[in-house]
């Protein structure tokens, strides 16, 4: 078992753990899964079909949304998380700040029709 393989293991292990159901599975199209919501339980899907590293990332990205405080894991997987954590964007997880609202506007104009 290579590395990315070890760690996928050892990740989906921590996610088990916290609630997180994680399913390998080969999905239709190229995308390496992701966090959705099945039968009103959320679950992790993963492509088997991806690569690797791209399950990897995926698992990774999951992993980092919580606090890793009371979490144990290898050098390798804690190195890992605290990369993706340094790259993650905004984009990818918008911060909790105010967003802009509904524009103040007159009620919807109905046309008049012409007889």
């Amino acid at each position: 078992m290579d590395n990315n393989e070890r760690l996928i293991t050892e990740l989906s292990r921590v996610l088990s753990r916290r609630g997180l159901s994680v399913r390998s599975e080969q999905l239709w199209g190229v995308h390496p899964g992701g966090k959705c919501r099945l039968k009103g339980k959320d679950v992790l899907l993963l492509n088997t079909k991806a690569p690797s590293v791209e399950r990897l990332i995926v698992l990774a990205d999951c992993v980092a949304e919580e606090p890793l405080d009371d979490v144990e894991l290898s050098v390798e997987a804690r190195a890992l998380l605290q990369r993706r954590i340094a790259r993650r964007s905004d984009l990818m997880t918008p911060a909790a700040a105010a967003r802009p609202g509904l524009a103040k506007a007159p009620g919807a104009q109905r046309k008049q029709r012409r007889i």
